[in-house]
């Protein structure tokens, strides 16, 4: 049997949750690290400290850890000792107590207003998530004591308030990591089951469909089972798309599954021959034939990288080009065409501002070096030397969205799982080429965590993001890696992956190659540079991945995609990490914020997020978008991912001045929409 390592013991105001947690640490057996979060000065209650010691056996080592923004210095050390943290409220008022958060009666400025304030809130998250990767880590039992406050009245100061928000938020985090919860009531543990999953109220609009998905398993349908949701029908008539299926999605779930008859329509894949493809389609290359490449424009332009590898083996040809397949309506509307003229932008998900000043100085650079071609070799040299890569594994693209387009005329799968809510532009890429589309769902009972379970076995391609867009959620990297199989791709997309600050092993980029990676298949990474440096217009990002399939991901495009302004700009980026991690930083502290706001109105949901937006998910019967567009303010509607309804928004982190009015504004939405209900 496996041995637990982080046991959660939660309970009230002198429930017994503590001896529960002691008796706990004294039958483990073996060493014991009492981890203290009491203060001790002045203020300290020492009669309750004083009866906590004497109950605690004397070879016990106890650690002061009062007010420590970071928990996980007794644990590194600790080897297979048992560590006892007791309790986590006690250190949580500690650290909001300390910057200014707790004695706050609302009389005046919130303090987490300022930057100081906001970043303080942000390091309780982040030091919550370090104890948890910490703890089940290593091979020694954790036990954390929290104090159950969710079950008390209603704190009147905000203050207090806030302590209890994030407390609870804490145990949330913690308890999605643990082996055991247990809640202690009048001195008794009741063991507390596993997460389950909670069905969803139906709602007012119906969501990107995934049929029969969030009923029972499986969980993954073809896409083509469903019709696409009356919003994103709606959205892409006003973008002037054709809608292209039924707004009535009643009418068309009636009608039961349509891929299969589609599928009876067209020609199966493995039964159309090798030279045909689409009447507007130039004809395949013939099998083992490799492709020709461009002619030049002139003589010069042989100092191409195409040219420069002319004499290496050729890739091995693609498969034949299938018959594409619609894309849904909406799937190509982004962030970028929903911010109205003149109002506040919390819709696209770009840090606000302008970039840093080494990377004007690199683009301008490039803009000086524009008498020559292109050459990216530099940048990638550059870029494999910050990831830990071969050169010849790292391709420069035109932004990173060019990677799901080049890599689907590369791959051409035959079935590929797309992982859903998330990024629609890889969908549409797909369903070009022919490939029979998969909606593998995330669950929102399960804070949107990756199941790679879910994911069919015959699907020769997975893509998923990692922050996920418009979740935020970060996958473990053990989960993503367990995707791998021979014959798949597995196309990773970190393009918010210079957002991530957790130092954890589990939470690293895929991007830094390390040697647990390697398995079946191909891992490929995409990553931008568009939304930390602020940058959307110059499209600027790469791809990395086995150097084999990446010169067939290059070939299969045209060349000098990637301007050398961009490129100067990715070689600058290569060299300065420390630049991105100080934006990182500043942009968790403002997330926190956000969230923090967010969770003080009634009726609404956030879930925690590793980039720089969150997915909010508003009151029944709220119009959210039309009511702030009102204030003046537009937030992304997500009725363009799979899965999600008219009562989900994706709200960009800004600043907390901007906060402040943004759920200002929401809380009035919300209380106009209740009169009016």
């Amino acid at each position: 049997m496996t041995p637990h390592r982080l046991v959660l013991v939660l309970g009230g105001t002198r429930s017994g949750k503590s001896a529960v947690a002691e008796r706990l640490a004294a039958d483990a057996g073996g060493e014991v690290r009492y981890l203290a979060t009491a203060p001790t000065g002045p203020n300290g209650d020492h009669h309750r400290i004083a009866a906590h010691r004497a109950r605690r056996p004397a070879s016990w080592e106890t650690v002061e850890v009062a007010a420590q923004q970071d928990l996980t210095g007794p644990l590194h050390n600790a080897g297979r000792t048992t560590v006892l943290l007791d309790g986590l409220g006690a250190w949580l008022a500690g650290v909001l107590h300390d910057a200014g958060l707790l004695d706050d009666d609302g009389t005046g400025e919130d303090p987490a207003d300022a930057i100081d304030g906001a970043s303080a809130i942000a390091s309780v998250g982040h030091a919550i998530e370090a104890l948890a990767a910490a703890a089940t880590g290593r091979d020694g039992l954790t036990i954390v004591v929290g104090e159950e406050s969710g079950m008390s009245p209603v704190a009147a100061g905000r203050g207090t308030r806030r302590w209890v928000d994030l407390l609870g938020t804490a145990h949330q985090t913690l308890a999605a990591h643990a082996d055991r919860v247990l809640l202690v009531v009048a001195g008794r543990a009741i063991e507390l089951p596993p997460a389950t999953q909670i069905a969803p109220e139906p709602p007012a609009q119906a969501a990107l469909p995934l049929g029969d998905a969030l009923a029972a398993p499986p969980r993954a349908v073809p896409a083509e089972t469903s019709p696409v949701a009356t919003a994103a029908v709606s959205a892409a008539r006003d973008a002037g798309a054709a809608p292209g299926a039924s707004a009535d999605p009643a009418a068309t779930a009636a009608d039961g599954p349509v891929a299969e008859d589609r599928a009876e329509d067209r020609p199966a894949a493995d039964e159309a021959p090798a030279d045909t493809g689409p009447d507007d389609a130039p004809a395949a290359p013939a099998p083992g034939t490799p492709a020709a490449p461009a002619p030049p424009d002139d003589e010069d332009d042989t100092v191409s990288h195409t040219a420069d590898t002319a004499e290496s083996a050729p890739a091995p040809a693609a498969p034949p080009l299938r018959p594409a397949l619609p894309v849904p309506p909406g799937a190509r509307l982004h962030g970028d065409r929903m911010v109205p003229e003149g109002m506040l932008d919390f819709a696209v998900n770009v840090v606000d501002g302008d970039p840093p000043g080494w990377a004007r100085v690199a683009l301008q650079a490039g803009l000086d070096a524009l008498r020559r071609y292109p050459d990216d070799r530099p940048a990638a040299e550059a870029l494999a030397a910050r990831h830990g890569r071969p050169a010849d594994g790292v391709l420069p693209l035109g932004g990173a969205v060019e990677g799901f387009w080049r890599l689907a005329l590369a791959v051409r799968p035959r079935r590929a799982a797309v992982i859903v809510p998330g990024f629609t532009e890889a969908e549409a890429a797909l369903r070009t080429v022919g490939t029979e589309i998969v909606r593998v769902a995330r669950e929102a009972g399960n804070d949107w965590a990756l199941d790679p379970e879910a994911v069919p076995e015959d699907c020769d391609f997975v893509v998923l993001g990692r922050p996920e867009n418009p979740t935020g959620v970060l996958d473990r990297r053990e989960a993503v890696l367990r995707l791998r199989r021979p014959g798949r791709t597995v196309l990773v997309d970190e393009a918010f992956g210079d957002f991530v600050t957790s130092t954890a092993p589990s939470q690293a980029a895929l991007a830094d190659e390390r040697p647990a990676d390697a398995g079946p298949g191909d891992l490929v990474v995409l990553r931008s540079l568009t939304k930390a440096l602020s940058v959307p217009g110059i499209r600027c990002g790469y791809l990395l991945g086995d150097p084999e399939l990446v010169e067939r991901v290059r070939e299969a495009g045209a060349p000098w995609t990637c301007p050398t302004p961009a490129l100067e700009l990715l070689r600058a980026y290569a060299a300065r990490p420390e630049a991105c991690a100080r934006i990182a930083a500043r942009t968790a502290a403002h997330r926190g914020d956000l969230v923090a706001r967010l969770r003080q109105l009634a009726g609404v949901q956030v879930w925690d997020s590793a980039a720089n937006f969150v997915l909010v998910r508003v009151p029944h019967g709220v119009d959210a978008v039309g009511g702030l567009h009102g204030h003046g303010i537009a937030v992304r509607p997500c009725t363009t991912f799979a899965g999600l309804d008219d009562r989900y928004v994706r709200i960009a982190v800004r600043t907390p001045a901007l906060h402040a009015r943004l759920t200002g504004a929401l809380a009035a939405v919300i209380a106009a929409a209740e009169r009016e209900g």
